[in-house]
């Protein structure tokens, strides 16, 4: 994975071997739907994937499915067909572009806009990267045109770059056709007319790669590496196009925690036993700065979006502000942290913080602290907030009621933005300034921080945290204060597409955005936010957003959808018409739960807090603005877990959602639910290595019923004897009928009865099923192993059972399979009762 010769500043650019305007127009005109007397009225799907799973029986309107055998023939057909194109020499890009174009149909409708969706397009296409990533296994030699002979299919031995070869510079025609859809759409989803695709380009990606690991001859190798180099280039820059089309539908309807499914695209083999997650683990932090933190961006190159991302432009942006600097996660040895677990960076455990109140930039660090006027806040009967007076003369922070007009501050607590504002703590005189010249400057009218408005007395605390959603959600601003953001340099009014996508970057991977109360607050305020840079500049979000979207590196622009609390929202005038809360807004157990697996709280409990203030039952229907303002902001807050979960008694929740490492409840009907978010370290039996199992928001698996009883849903389930004497008699004796034993496996079957089915006499291992409904399981992109739960029980009775003789199985833990060995035969069990 190398950069040499790579100018990581470029971007694609229009010529004869990659794209032209006019092979844009004419695709364009090729793929345009145009109506007859015998289609009038009617509109074909724009952008059809012919996915190589069935076919279409025309005459009886059905689709024919095949089986997983059937398919995976089918697959190997069509490879050989693209192996078959790459020789002779001549021509052999076209061949395999006109091969690989068959398995798409387009009936683009373009009302006459041909020429503005054709600029629209080679804008796109000119915003990707030049060059995409290379392969993992890049052969040392190629032939100077980087194809082999029709007849020996021989090798000449000039060795050139993965930049050389052709099928890496060319663009496929199916690459044009997904930018035309990027454009005919622009600010609307594409939905599954283009994941198919993609997942379909995926597929064929993985099978190149068994044909190129079962051959032994090194020309047959290049042939098979030639294909998968055309496929592997086609789907980094579809995929790129395709979340580019995500990021701009949440732009323009704001972000919808409802769109989830969109992000999950198959994961496939770019390499013989390479797959794209553990490619991506290897090569994705090539060009990293030592500045950056290994935690951070662990957390941003495995979320699902980013999974075989291009990171190169991303290294290069902030290397240009934060590269000469040595790291501070680990603060003795002056280096960042590996990024294997947060424990062990310090900038969130362990970090000495020898003064909680900072100083100003221009401040001459003598000025004196101010302190709460405890009966001004005590006067205040809703959410308070800091008035803009400053009377140094009494020393003393007065207070209002927050309303429309007040500024909200979000800042990281250990980069001393001020303490508790009781005696013994304090707020340095010169940050009041500061935020008063911030909050005139935005029009506010008062500020409200955490700092100061939030009292150490147990009663005042609970009161304010219950109205920080109410603080943010009506802020006219959201300022945002990170030690790194307040180094950037924005003092030209108009700022550069580079500085505004260093800004972004930046945002991404700071202390800021890792934790808990500070994902609380954008995601609530994020309507209107603000980074505060260098000299108290501010910069407006929504402006940066919109200028690298429309104008920067898609590579750096589709990376917004990792972090959904700085995506704008609904205007809140829209909120009456929606009866759905995470249509407004707010999210699902589980996007709220995964987000908060690896974003540390400050204080036990916290974690929970913020998870039941991220989540909302309902919105309440009102035209009324008064009303609407008092319905919308009377959030329940839980400290206890139990309580929480209690709550979601009724409603579904996805099964691979508690795939996880977090702690569970220890109380009956409940030990399947997690007792706060937070993924705790896992060993792992294989190595003894130690990780955090971090939840997913599971959408792509099927969703189970939280019931008085327990999770009551359907899985993949293979049942086992447990771990204890004379397990297999009581089984025979009770007519307990198990599934025949998997000799195949008896390495994980072991392991789990050791680790899991101590003291039980009977076991089940569960794995999620895939939400549509097949009997395949649900995908997990950013674990590279599967996982699989595992449940015990010692009161059994003979299968099948009836509903009032229900086993109730309990919680053990997750358990890693060791892919050495194949998982045991599953089979679909419904009404499996989680207590």
């Amino acid at each position: 994975m190398t950069e040499l010769g790579v100018d990581l500043d470029a971007h694609l650019p229009q010529a004869g071997h990659t794209f032209t305007y006019e092979r844009v127009e004419r695709q364009l005109r090729r793929d345009t739907f145009v109506s007859d007397s015998a289609s009038a009225g009617s509109h074909p799907i724009p952008f059809v994937c012919e996915s190589l799973k069935y076919k279409h029986d025309v005459e009886n309107n059905m689709h024919e499915y095949y089986s997983q055998a059937e398919q995976h023939a089918r697959l190997k057909s069509f490879c050989r067909q693209l192996y078959d194109a790459v020789a002779p020499a001549e021509g052999h890009c076209k061949r395999l572009d006109d091969c690989f174009s068959q398995i798409v149909v387009c009936n683009f409708q373009t009302h006459g806009r041909h020429e503005k969706i054709t600029e629209d397009a080679c804008d796109i296409l000119g915003r990707l990267p030049e060059i995409p990533l290379e392969l993992p296994d890049q052969l040392l030699f190629y032939s100077p045109d980087d194809s082999v002979d029709v007849a020996s299919r021989t090798l000449s031995p000039r060795a050139v770059g993965w930049r050389d070869l052709s099928v890496v510079t060319y663009v496929a025609n199916n690459v044009i056709r997904t930018a035309l859809m990027a454009a005919i759409f622009q600010t609307k989803t594409t939905g599954t007319m283009l994941d198919e695709f993609i997942d379909t380009t995926a597929n064929l990606l993985s099978t190149s790669s068994e044909f190129c690991q079962s051959t032994a001859s090194s020309e047959e190798k290049h042939s098979w590496f030639l294909v998968r180099a055309f496929l592997w280039t086609s789907w980094q820059r579809c995929s790129m196009m395709y979340f580019y089309t995500i990021v701009g539908s949440h732009l323009k309807s704001g972000f919808n925690d409802h769109d989830g499914n969109s992000l999950i695209l198959k994961s496939c083999l770019v390499a013989p036993g390479v797959s794209i997650q553990e490619m991506s683990r290897r090569f994705a932090s090539s060009g990293k700065s030592e500045y950056m933190c290994g935690w951070a961006f662990e957390l941003l190159r495995s979320h699902p979006s980013a999974i075989g991302l291009d990171f190169r432009r991303f290294h290069h942006r902030f290397s240009d502000a934060f590269g000469a600097r040595a790291g501070r996660c680990i603060q003795s040895q002056q280096t960042s942290c590996k990024g294997d677990d947060l424990e062990k960076c310090q900038r969130f455990k362990g970090m000495k913080i020898t003064d909680q109140s900072a100083h100003g930039e221009n401040c001459s660090r003598h000025c004196k602290r101010l302190f709460w006027n405890e009966t001004s806040y005590r006067s205040v009967a809703g959410a308070r907030a800091v008035e803009l007076v400053d009377d140094p003369s009494h020393g003393e922070l007065t207070y209002c009621e927050a309303t429309g007009d007040t500024l909200a501050v979000s800042h990281v607590w250990s980069h001393g933005q001020g303490g508790r504002p009781e005696l013994g703590h304090g707020f340095n005189h010169c940050l009041h300034r500061r935020y008063i010249a911030i909050a005139q400057s935005l029009g506010c009218s008062s500020y409200w921080m955490d700092s100061p408005c939030i009292p150490e007395d147990h009663q005042l605390r609970q009161e304010a945290i219950a109205k920080i959603n109410e603080v943010f959600e009506m802020s006219r601003a959201t300022v945002i204060y990170d030690r790194d953001l307040t180094e950037i340099n924005v003092e030209d009014e108009d700022l550069s597409v580079r500085v505004r996508e260093l800004i972004l970057v930046t945002a991404m991977i700071c202390d800021w955005n890792l934790r808990a109360w500070t994902f609380l607050e954008a995601f609530r305020g994020r309507r209107n936010i603000y980074m505060l840079c260098k000299d108290n500049r501010t910069v407006s979000l929504r402006d940066t957003v919109e200028v690298v979207f429309h104008k920067g590196s898609i590579d750096i622009a589709l990376l917004l959808l990792t972090i959904p609390h700085l995506l704008p929202s609904r205007d809140r005038k829209d909120f009456r018409y929606i009866n759905n809360a995470h249509e407004s807004g707010f999210m699902t157990v589980e996007t709220a739960g995964s987000h908060l697996s690896h974003r540390a709280a400050s204080r036990p409990g916290d974690d929970v807090v913020i998870w039941s203030l991220l989540t909302r039952d309902k919105i309440a229907k009102t035209p009324k603005t008064s009303v609407l303002r008092r319905l919308l902001y009377q959030d329940k807050v839980y400290k206890e877990s139990k309580a929480f979960w209690k709550r979601q008694r009724d409603r579904s929740l996805n099964t691979s959602f508690l795939l996880s490492s977090a702690p569970r409840l220890k109380t009956r009907g409940l030990r399947w639910a997690p007792s706060s978010p937070m993924a705790e370290l896992w060993q792992n039996p294989l190595n003894g290595m130690t990780s955090r199992l971090l939840a997913l928001d599971g959408i792509e698996s099927e969703a189970g019923l939280i019931t008085k009883d327990g999770h009551l849903a359907r899985w993949l389930t293979y049942d086992l004897i447990g771990n204890v004497i004379g397990a297999r008699t009581v089984s025979t004796w009770l007519g307990v009928e198990l599934n025949p034993v998997d000799d195949r496996c008896q390495v994980n079957l072991r392991r789990i009865r050791q680790r899991h089915l101590r003291g039980y006499i009977w076991g089940i291992i569960l794995q999620p099923l895939h939400f549509r409904g097949y009997m395949d399981p649900a995908p997990n992109r950013s674990h590279e192993k599967t996982l699989v739960a595992v449940c015990a029980t010692n009161f059994r009775c003979r299968l099948p059972c009836n509903e009032d003789e229900r086993v109730f199985w309990k919680w053990r833990g997750v358990y890693e399979w060791d892919n050495i060995e194949p998982l045991p035969h599953l089979q679909l069990t419904s009404d499996v009762l989680l207590v």
